[in-house]
């Protein structure tokens, strides 16, 4: 008969407010797969336009090299480019994608191919949920027009037509995506996606701004003669069992994700298979959380003015000693004593955070 034993883990789960992580890690990356039959190598990686020379524009078609240059127009911390052909299998490309790109990465897939288009935008729904939910990564999908999405780390832009400020002139919504993929890649945290004019002219709108907004949609809109994010929503709109509605925010999905991605390569990296699993090392463990919430609340990823705070849950680390002692037992304990039960090579914490979001609404009463 089996055992339980399998790689060591560390069950990473925000559920509203809660929340953990250590140290302060990067955000930015941005990675497009582009259809392009040119050929060559189908993997490059740009850090700026600087790097996007003649010699590396060659390796890509004419209208392509325009796509790479409005990704690197918004100034991701890296942008990795593969290219793909019209039929070549995308679960394949991503299969080598995973194992190249950060584990915090925007993701965009940019086709020409009408018939491949809703396609590929599902496949690349299917890829960041998956990765996601099984790999913990975190990945963030800017789709086009993708259904049932219902996700915080899927973006779908429903946009129609968008019309360059280049000879491009008016286009299909997809081909928005390479640019919005940078603009939301290499935008701080500190911004909304709503704080920016954007590269567009005009684009085409829906019928009802508040009815898409509401449904989970990303759009763009024609404000007095610029063209900006409509609401920086992703596509989550199912909410309940600790998911909430902050967490349609693209904003405050990016604090969280960075949280997460901190933690687990500090995790990965400093503590796990290197301290034995006692209260006191549990402690140090704790002790180091709450210094680095204290450090990313004085830049505003958490609230400064919240008391952000780990500690054992011990509710969890209780339930957890059941098994070998018994229910009986172990509601018996007083909590210091059950502070000390930690249960084999597993460590149960819990936090109680407040992720502060963007100032977007002005509600303003004059009495006279």
């Amino acid at each position: 008969m089996p055992t339980n034993n399998g790689m060591p883990q560390l069950d990473i789960v925000f559920k509203g407010l809660g929340v953990t992580a250590i140290k302060r890690g990067e955000k930015g990356y941005a990675v497009l797969l582009i259809e392009d039959e040119t050929e060559g190598i189908n993997k490059q990686k740009y850090r700026t336009i600087s790097e996007f020379s003649s010699e590396e524009q060659a390796k890509f078609t004419p209208e392509n090299v325009k796509f790479i240059k409005d990704a690197l127009e918004g100034t991701p911390l890296e942008l990795y480019v593969f290219k793909f052909g019209a039929e070549d299998v995308l679960t394949d490309i991503f299969n080598k994608v995973k194992g190249i790109i950060p584990r915090n990465s925007w993701i965009a897939v940019y086709s020409t191919t009408a018939l491949k288009l809703a396609e590929n935008q599902s496949d690349l729904v299917s890829f960041v949920k998956g990765e996601n939910a099984n790999n913990k990564k975190r990945y963030k999908a800017f789709a086009y027009k993708v259904t049932a999405a219902d996700s915080m780390h899927v973006v779908n832009h429903t946009t129609d037509k968008v019309t360059f400020d280049d000879e491009r002139g008016e286009m299909n919504g997809n081909a928005a995506i390479p640019y919005l993929l940078g603009y939301y890649a290499g935008l701080s945290m500190m911004l909304s996606g709503i704080a920016k004019p954007l590269k567009f002219k005009s684009v085409t709108e829906p019928e009802d701004l508040d009815t898409a907004i509401s449904s989970g949609e990303h759009v763009l809109y024609n404000d007095e003669g610029v063209v900006k994010v409509a609401r920086a929503v992703n596509s989550l709109v199912t909410l309940g069992d600790g998911v909430i509605e902050d967490m349609t925010h693209i904003n405050t999905v990016e604090k969280m994700d960075l949280i997460y991605c901190d933690l687990f390569k500090a995790w990965n990296d400093s503590y796990k298979g290197k301290y034995s699993n006692i209260l006191n090392n549990q402690m140090l463990l704790i002790s180091a959380i709450n210094g680095y919430f204290k450090t990313i609340a004085r830049d505003y990823i958490l609230d400064p003015n919240f008391d952000n705070r780990a500690e054992v849950d011990l509710e969890a680390q209780r339930i957890a000693n059941y098994p070998k002692y018994g229910e009986e037992v172990v509601e018996g304990w007083d909590d210091a004593y059950a502070l000390k039960m930690t249960v084999g090579t597993k460590v149960f914490l819990k936090a109680n955070n407040k992720i502060p979001g963007i100032m977007e609404d002005f509600f303003f009463n004059i009495f006279i």
